[in-house]
């Protein structure tokens, strides 16, 4: 019986470590965004543009924290392509 829990554990940890490698966002994904936006917001002249993508990165903090991780690396995304980084 342990070995079918064990087997089942495993199972399930896999499927969950390939889920980002098929295109799927984590919460690395997240990170690694957050900190991209974040150097490129620190180095953006003020203005409307910087503004919205200021904007865009709290709404891509806000999903990312509540573990919707694809919204908030597509409002990252956008906030990035506001900057004229993407």
């Amino acid at each position: 019986m342990k070995f079918v829990t064990r087997a089942a554990i495993a199972a399930v940890c896999a499927a969950f470590a390939l889920a980002p490698a098929a295109g799927a966002a984590g919460l690395t994904d997240c990170v690694h965004m957050a900190k991209e936006v974040s150097q490129a917001l620190s180095t953006a002249q003020p203005g409307n543009t910087t503004d919205a993508a200021r904007d865009q990165a709290n709404a891509g903090r806000s999903y990312c924290t509540s573990s919707m991780y694809a919204q908030g690396v597509a409002h990252y995304s956008k906030a990035l392509q506001l900057l004229g980084k993407n």
